[in-house]
């Protein structure tokens, strides 16, 4: 993977964190002074926060060039050679 792809990867990733969080401190936060205007209006902030953390993980999926677990055993397993394929048939 490429330095450039996994620079925008691990943005992505810590972008999502911080959304995430950003998202759960609006949401314990309504219910105060400060933040109650922000959670209560038609589209809640904490809702923006929480769409804005599922894109980022999204895209951190999309720019990850890791191999899935399934994949990356498949890729691990050993083929047999043509002459063992014929002896087990």
């Amino acid at each position: 993977m490429s330095t450039a792809k996994q620079n925008w990867a691990t943005a992505f990733y810590w972008i999502g964190v911080a959304m995430a969080l950003a998202c759960f401190a609006f949401a314990w936060a309504g219910n105060t002074d400060l933040a109650w205007r922000f959670e209560y209006s038609g589209f809640p902030l904490s809702w923006a926060f929480a769409g804005a953390a599922i894109v980022a993980f999204l895209a951190f999926e999309f720019c990850d060039g890791r191999p899935s677990p399934a994949r990356a055993a498949e890729e691990r397993s050993p083929q047999l050679a043509p002459e063992w394929e014929a002896v087990e048939s």
